[in-house]
Formats: structure tokens, C-alpha cells, sequence
């Protein structure tokens, strides 16, 4: 798997559905261009085999953390995600210790990878502390428009910093990386079963045993409709109105 079919899929493939009614609407070679994007920024970082790249995913899936995600897999790196939801140190202690569901059911926090390793998380969750032993932190401001990320000179703002970069890349991207939810290994480039046809509808972070259906269902050039801090019938509604759904991933109560 790599860029070749998205990147020719015209229309929409991913739709992003964010708290207070953020969205955004990525045609395939949009998404393309940003996961082209992600490897300029990652790759100065000498993004490769020997890159780990943690995303704790405190606030559920992000299509900027989506993107990033693919970046690193594309270019051989290695891609740990979290299993918890509280990221930052106010949250941990809000939340008493408890987790708040966005992995899709494990709820412990997902400790930070052994050796070096990068993160990436969202403005207001650069201070968790298993981010302390990261080489660099890139941080990234949620909201769709955001330009830029209000962090200080610790943290590298991504919504500014990847805008610097080519919308293509001389690298050749293939299905080479590394994806482990936790300590768990993702067979992430075994396809689906069947043709790339309907929406693939995510409340939030998809289990670990969707991961692979996920990506390879969006890189096929498939829709995607990712949703975070929605409410599930507005989810299914929203889903219904793009077209004929395939499939359910992330957490549901019904």
C-alpha cells in the first residue's frame, strides 16, 4: 500500500467531525499532500526505521494525528499509539484514574515506548508526563482553520511547521512501518475484505483489531468519516447523509 490510489480519488474520503461542530472535508489528494507533508516534517527528525513516533491520542483520533500517523508507516517508521484516554496531568487527576473510553476498551494508560522516541499530541497535553523523555514534542492546535499552535520554543508547533513543507515527497512511501497499539503489533497492511465501497463510520479511536481495516480502507481511496465529541445519533445521521455506511469502528453504546 502507498499514496497511488488516494491520491487519485477526486472526491471527498475523509470527513472530519470535531467538538463544537468543528469540520473539515479532505478530497484524496488533500490527504495525500499532508501525509506528504508529514514525512518532510518527520523526516528532518530522520524519519526511518529507527523513528518511533508515540501518539497517546488523549482526546481520541485526530485527522492531524491520521495523517501523521500515515506519514511515519508510509516511510518505515514505527508508530506506537495510546490505549488510554487521560493525557495531561490535570486530566489524570480529574479523572481520578479512570479512563475515558476513546480506545475502545482498554483503559489503563498506554505507557511511552522504551528508547528514543518523538510524540505528537494536542495543545493542552504537552505537560503529560510520559512525554518527558521524548526528543522532541510536536504539538498540534485541534481546531480545523488553526495556523499555527500557541506552544513555547520547547515544543514543535505543527499546524505552522508542516506548512512549510512540499505537497510531494522524493521519498518512495510504502507499507513498510510499524504500527502497535500498547505493547500489541497491528498487522496494519492486511487488507479487507471486498471493494473500498461505502463509509467506514469511527465514534472516536478505532479498536485495535480495526486498525488495519481503517487504513487500508482509506489509503483504497474509501470514505472515512471520523468523528470526535459528537453524539452518536448525530454520527449515524451524518453517516447515513454521505451515502451508504460498511461499517462501524471506535466505541458505540448502541
Amino acid at each position: 500500500m502507498d499514496l497511488s490510489t488516494i491520491s487519485h480519488t477526486a472526491g471527498p474520503v475523509l470527513f472530519w467531525r470535531g467538538p463544537d461542530y468543528d469540520s473539515l472535508d479532505l478530497t484524496g489528494p488533500v490527504v495525500a499532500n499532508w501525509v506528504n507533508k508529514g514525512v518532510g516534517l518527520f523526516g528532518d527528525y530522520d524519519l526511518g526505521p529507527d523513528f518511533t513516533l508515540f501518539v497517546p491520542m488523549p482526546s481520541g483520533l485526530h485527522w492531524r494525528e491520521l495523517v501523521a500517523i500515515l506519514s511515519v508507516l508510509l516511510a518505515d517508521g514505527r508508530v506506537v499509539l495510546g490505549t488510554g484516554g487521560a493525557g495531561s496531568r490535570h486530566e489524570v487527576e480529574a479523572a481520578d484514574g479512570a479512563g475515558s473510553g476513546h480506545d475502545g476498551g482498554a483503559g489503563a494508560e498506554a505507557q511511552a515506548p522504551e528508547g528514543d522516541f518523538h510524540a505528537l499530541v494536542p495543545l493542552g497535553h504537552e505537560d503529560d508526563e510520559r512525554l518527558a523523555a521524548a526528543e522532541e514534542v510536536f504539538v498540534y492546535n485541534p481546531p480545523a482553520l488553526a495556523l499555527s499552535t500557541p506552544v513555547d520554543e520547547d515544543f514543535i508547533d505543527v499546524n505552522s511547521a508542516i506548512r512549510a513543507y512540499p505537497d510531494v515527497t522524493p521519498r518512495r512511501l510504502q507499507s513498510t512501518g510499524t504500527l502497535l497499539v500498547g505493547d500489541a503489533e497491528i498487522a496494519w497492511t492486511q487488507p479487507g475484505s471486498g471493494a473500498n465501497s461505502g463509509i467506514l463510520v469511527s465514534n472516536s479511536t478505532p479498536r485495535s483489531d480495526q486498525w488495519s481495516a481503517f487504513l487500508c480502507h482509506l489509503l483504497g481511496g474509501g470514505e472515512v468519516l471520523l468523528a470526535n465529541g459528537m453524539d452518536e445519533a448525530r454520527i449515524a445521521d451524518l453517516a447515513s447523509s454521505l451515502g451508504e455506511v460498511r461499517g462501524r469502528l471506535g466505541s458505540w453504546t448502541k
